[in-house]
């Protein structure tokens, strides 16, 4: 009965494993004679203290997919593993066989098989494969097995240069219980084979590498896989957006003062710290390195809110009464950068030069100088009011009337004078004050965005 149940299992199992042999009973014999004494726990070799060389190659089928952020890497591939085991072999033709059976396939559940594990795996560190698998098995020993893997592997990322960044991942693999000495990895090839490569739409697969490497008397192999972003989506979506705002805030101090300022400048902030939360979102919460569009957009966020701080100050300025006195040092400032003193030396040459006009029109007419003295003894001798507007009143400086000398021009008070520089104080006003803090920092914002740029989006944009 044992032996009936025994034959039976046999000839279904010999319905699902194919082997180089004419017919099933030939598949039953060799079975019988090769594998019924074979014990799957046993280590593959006739002296059990022999290295087992393990060769693999991976082939990626394609990228999942890539997060950033949890730093992890998706692959979709297969693994072809090869092994010689010694105490699986048989004669091309065993005895009583009608033909030759040089190879079968064998389930990996019925054979030794070395127990792969990836090391920096995200989900578990299991061995690979599954009971399903099948094993190709050939008369002189040699083992292939092609498992199906889809591995979630850790990958610490570098975002110093988003989006424009390139990733180094690696899938690490090793024999898992075992020592250096009874099982070796090694790579059959030199890269990642790619015949059933699929290319992703975010990451651009640039370079692979096959490393193979041992530490504490362990063997380790390595698959490295170099992958770009492709940025464009990043370019559209985030990049010009940021720079084309940081462009709009400047033109602030364009805007006429009337006309809400104020507002746009807060509106442009708070723009600038939704995008930063948008990108901080994207990235990895890491700080060494920190991207550079980060700390651009960050510095981006404090102009902006620099930027509303003086719109609130030039607006505020802008509206006093234009009759408040400024003080010296302000309007010594606004009267250099807007050249007041340059005008005013203008002013006293068109004035030399009019007098001397009219000086030459009244000899024309015969006009002569003692008439002129006679007029202004007349004019001297003539009642005057009692009391005029002084330059002062109840003590305090009288700014809608100024002295005047005896030619009508204004006197200027010690206080309109600087003593260390002896330059008389220009006359500006405050809405000029205001209107040239806005040129300043117009300019300043611009260079501004500009040494931003060299320093913060070049780099990106040069090494890709």
């Amino acid at each position: 009965m044992k032996q009936t149940l025994l034959l039976s299992a046999l000839c279904i199992f010999s319905s699902f494993v194919f082997v180089n042999g004419d017919v099933a009973s030939d598949w039953i014999m060799f079975y019988r004679s090769i594998f019924n004494q074979y014990n799957k726990y046993s280590f593959p070799r006739v002296k059990q203290s022999h290295t087992v060389d393990v060769t693999l190659s991976y082939y990626l089928n394609g990228i999942n997919n890539f997060d950033e952020v949890a730093g992890e890497l998706k692959t979709v591939g297969f693994l072809k593993v090869e092994w010689k085991n010694e105490l699986a072999r048989w004669a091309e033709q065993p005895g009583g066989m009608s033909a030759a059976i040089t190879d079968t396939m064998i389930p990996i559940s019925d054979l030794w098989f070395p127990p792969l594990a990836l090391v920096n795996s995200v989900n578990s560190l299991a061995v690979l494969g599954s009971s399903e698998d099948l094993v190709a098995v050939q008369n002189t020993g040699e083992n292939v097995w092609r498992p199906a893997v889809i591995l979630s592997s850790s990958c610490s990322t570098n975002p110093l240069y988003f989006p424009f960044d390139t990733q180094t991942c690696n899938l690490t693999f090793r024999a898992w219980d075992h020592i250096q000495s009874e099982i070796t990895l090694k790579a059959t090839d030199t890269k990642v084979r790619l015949d059933f490569f699929s290319p992703s739409e975010q990451w651009e697969l640039r370079d692979t590498e096959i490393i193979s490497w041992e530490r504490e008397d362990i063997s380790y192999l390595t698959f490295s896989l170099k992958i770009r972003r492709i940025p464009l989506w990043f370019v559209i979506n985030m990049a010009a957006p940021i720079g084309l705002l940081g462009l709009l805030t400047t033109f602030v101090f364009l805007l006429p003062i009337e006309e809400g300022r104020v507002g746009y400048a807060l509106g442009s902030f708070l723009t600038f710290s939704v995008y930063l939360s948008y990108i901080i979102d994207s990235l990895p919460r890491t700080s060494d390195p920190m991207s550079y569009l980060t700390i651009y957009i960050v510095i981006q966020v404090i102009m902006s809110g620099s930027v509303s701080c003086i719109s609130v100050f030039t607006v505020k300025l802008y509206m006093k009464d234009e009759e408040a006195r400024i003080p010296n040092y302000m309007a010594l400032c606004i009267g250099f950068i807007c050249c007041k003193f340059c005008s005013k030396e203008e002013e006293i040459e068109k004035e030399k030069t009019a007098a001397e006009l009219e000086e030459k029109e009244n000899d024309n007419l015969g006009f002569s100088p003692d008439e002129e003295n006679e007029n202004q003894q007349n004019q001297e001798s003539s009642p005057q009011p009692e009391e005029l507007p002084t330059s002062s009143k109840f003590g305090v400086p009288n700014i809608k009337w100024k002295p005047m000398d005896a030619d009508g021009a204004e006197i200027c008070p010690d206080e309109d004078r600087i003593a260390f520089l002896n330059v008389e104080v220009p006359r500006v006003g405050w809405k000029m004050v205001a209107k040239t803090i806005d040129i300043i920092f117009f300019l300043g914002t611009i260079a501004a965005h500009t040494v931003l740029a060299f320093f913060f989006l070049l780099p990106i944009v040069i090494q890709y």
